[in-house]
């Protein structure tokens, strides 16, 4: 039942965000009442290779569409508060940046002073891309293999220490987080596509609930290597021609590739109130599920299903008890409609009136941040929430016709 004792409930006591078009979580709300996308073309220092000759706007092989998307501009980040040696900061990827400004203003609240770094673990999503970083150590080796092969030069000296450790992509974000925080609770990074902040928020609730940790930071960053994402998107048809994310409407045609990282410090919800924390909002329950026959860019509705029905019977909630469901909503016209698919499924053809629950979709406004979508979605709602305000979700005008 709702009655759930609180100690099957988790607390969200802190949250921090660095979004497209936003530096902190205030301008982040303000862009979306004020209906502000950050849909922009990417700066050309983004791009190791000149816009002219990659854009082309019929589909062709290793050129993207274009060059709208939502980015970062600027990442503040104070080295001094970070456990770690200033000159190795400074030559981490901007992913590694992003993770530190956002993990730093996560426990920036006064009220997180008296927490106990020792039992705080981490868990975040990181998408599996080429980063900057990354791409760059590729172009210095194989660039250098190639120049002597050819031309039969000396190989250059190879690339430093923290110049390696600048490139890891997959396992060290959360690891080099806990340390630069003093986080001694345990930490590892994980990627589950779309999906992965979820995962990550859902498995930080697990070692909340068995004791293993008193407090998570949880949630997702996403910041590769922007040519490659474009490109990439271009390439399976996935990227909105027309550079506008529209979710759930009649025009919508692909998504808009976002970045950028959410992070939600978590505890018991019992502890929240014995230690008189600020309640941001509280976890009931999470439904997870494989898709078993769906694919990145045609999901299966009924693994949909299977996940919201977990998640409902967890919080012991029913379907018409929610005022307002943050989607996926990524404007891809097979993704949208496999949602609302699964949502119609879920709701039942009975006991509905028109308006009664909003639906929407912060990608309309900040693109798709892959693996921190999830993240700005929940901080979207959390918000919500703490201004009772049901946020406006741009581009639309109307459904498509053949929509459920």
């Amino acid at each position: 039942s709702k009655l759930m004792p609180n100690h099957s409930k988790i607390a969200v006591v802190g949250m921090s965000g660095l979004f497209p078009g936003s530096s902190n979580l205030r301008e982040y709300w303000q862009n979306i009442v004020s209906q502000t996308a950050a849909v922009s073309d990417a700066p050309e220092h983004r791009w190791i290779a000149d816009q002219e000759t990659i854009v082309n706007p019929i589909p062709t092989p290793d050129r993207a569409l274009h060059s709208r998307c939502c980015l970062v501009d600027k990442i503040d980040l104070d080295m001094s508060g970070l456990n770690l040696p200033p000159d190795v900061v400074s030559d981490l990827d901007p992913l590694y940046h992003i993770v530190f400004n956002v993990g730093q203003r996560a426990l920036s609240d006064p009220s997180m002073r008296t927490m106990n770094r020792e039992s705080t673990g981490v868990i975040l999503a990181a998408i599996a891309l080429p980063t900057d970083a990354s791409s760059k150590l590729t172009r210095d080796i194989l660039g250098a293999y190639y120049e002597k092969k050819l031309f039969n030069s000396s190989m250059n000296q190879l690339p430093s220490r923290n110049e390696r450790m600048a490139a890891k992509v997959t396992a060290s974000p959360a690891a080099l987080l806990a340390i630069a925080l003093g986080l001694g609770g345990g930490s590892y990074t994980l990627d589950a596509a779309c999906a992965s902040s979820i995962y990550a928020v859902k498995l930080a609730c697990d070692e909340l609930m068995a004791g293993r940790a008193d407090a998570m930071l949880a949630g997702g960053v996403s910041r590769p290597d922007c040519l490659y994402t474009q490109v990439g998107f271009s390439q399976l048809r996935a990227l909105s021609p027309s550079g506008l994310c529209a979710p759930f409407d009649h025009r919508a045609n692909g998504l808009v590739v976002g970045e950028g990282a959410g992070i939600l410090v978590l505890k018991r919800l019992e502890d929240a109130i014995t230690d008189n924390d600020p309640i941001h909002g509280v976890i009931h329950g999470i439904g997870l599920s494989n898709d078993m026959r769906g694919n990145l860019l045609a999901p299966e509705s009924n693994g949909q299903v299977r996940a919201m029905r977990a998640a409902y019977a967890a919080a012991g909630w029913q379907p018409s008890d929610i005022d307002l469901i943050e989607c996926h909503g990524a404007g891809t016209p097979v993704g949208d409609a496999t949602e609302v698919q699964s949502l119609c499924s879920l709701w039942g053809s009975k006991g509905w009136r028109p308006g009664q629950c909003a639906i929407g979709s912060v990608k309309s406004m900040v693109g798709h941040l892959l693996t921190a979508a999830g993240a700005a979605g929940m901080i979207k709602t959390l918000l919500a929430l703490k201004e009772q305000v049901l946020p406006p979700s741009l581009n639309f005008e109307r459904p498509p016709e053949n929509s459920p």
